[in-house]
């Protein structure tokens, strides 16, 4: 009985391990990205710096574009990690304040990468309003 269930903890913590080097891959390459003048205005975002407390705003308007190339996935998989880290943070807060400014950081680049999101699903939003215009006339 204490097979399985050292195989399930070992199993559990591998898969919470490729989870967080996926999306710190996400948001590395989020991050090399430069926003469009339009979604800095509309978002409100100033530089490269955006708040971790923005990742819900921000999601929620990538939630009224329509998902181009399957990225909704590697957005549900953000939003695992965004949650991971503000547990990370709330538990190691006041123990570690080292690792809760990296979570703090990492929750940024969250943020950072859903108005990327955002910024792509426009663009292709636009793209699709061109090409039928041009068609229609």
């Amino acid at each position: 009985m204490i097979l399985p269930a050292i195989i399930l903890v070992v199993a559990v913590a591998m898969l919470l391990q490729f989870l967080v080097f996926y999306c710190r891959l996400l948001v590395a390459a989020g991050r090399r990205v430069e926003l469009s003048e339009s979604v800095r205005k509309v978002t409100g975002i100033e530089g490269q710096t955006v708040s971790g407390e923005d990742f819900p705003r921000l999601r929620r308007l990538v939630e009224l574009c329509p998902q181009t190339d399957g990225d909704g996935y590697r957005l549900g998989a953000i939003r695992a990690y965004h949650a991971f880290l503000r547990v990370l943070e709330t538990l190691f807060g006041m123990v570690a304040p080292p690792a809760a400014a990296w979570a703090t950081s990492e929750r940024s680049g969250c943020a950072y990468y859903a108005a990327v999101t955002l910024d792509a699903r426009i663009a292709q939003t636009r793209r699709i309003l061109e090409s039928d215009s041009l068609t229609l006339s």
